[in-house]
């Protein structure tokens, strides 16, 4: 599993922003944390594959975040976001994660190729000035 420091530091040498990068790696986290705690029921194992790339332009870096995992099917993009006027003792637990992923990235996808779920995510980074 990447390391999240190394993926912020990637980030960086490809000319993101401080802010950007700590932003991704928050998403990072998040996505990798979920599919640790969810995508293998009852403490099974699994496996998962996940690839940061970026592609550098004049005023910004677009960066995409791809996990495979050959967990239980879940389609993130298609949960409902939590109630968040509700108050708290009323609102069910989890959610908040994806939330935050969908409000931290430009675009999300998920599709189930054979026995895999394939989740990409992708958001556009203004370029460190002088980066």
């Amino acid at each position: 599993m990447p390391r999240v420091e190394s993926v912020e530091a990637f980030l960086l040498e490809a000319g993101c922003t401080v802010a950007s990068a700590r932003n991704i790696a928050v998403v990072v986290e998040e996505i990798l944390t979920n599919i640790a705690r969810y995508a293998w029921p009852d403490e099974g194992r699994g496996a998962c594959t996940f690839d940061v790339a970026t592609v550098v332009e004049p005023a910004s870096v677009r960066v995409r975040l791809r996990s495979e995992d050959d967990g239980i099917a879940f389609d993130p993009t298609d949960e409902k976001a939590p109630d968040l006027d509700a108050p708290l003792q009323e609102r069910s637990a989890g959610g908040l994660g994806i939330v935050l992923i969908k409000s931290m990235t430009d675009t999300q996808s998920y599709r189930r190729a054979g026995a895999r779920n394939v989740f990409e995510v992708t958001r556009i980074c203004p370029r460190e000035p002088g980066g």
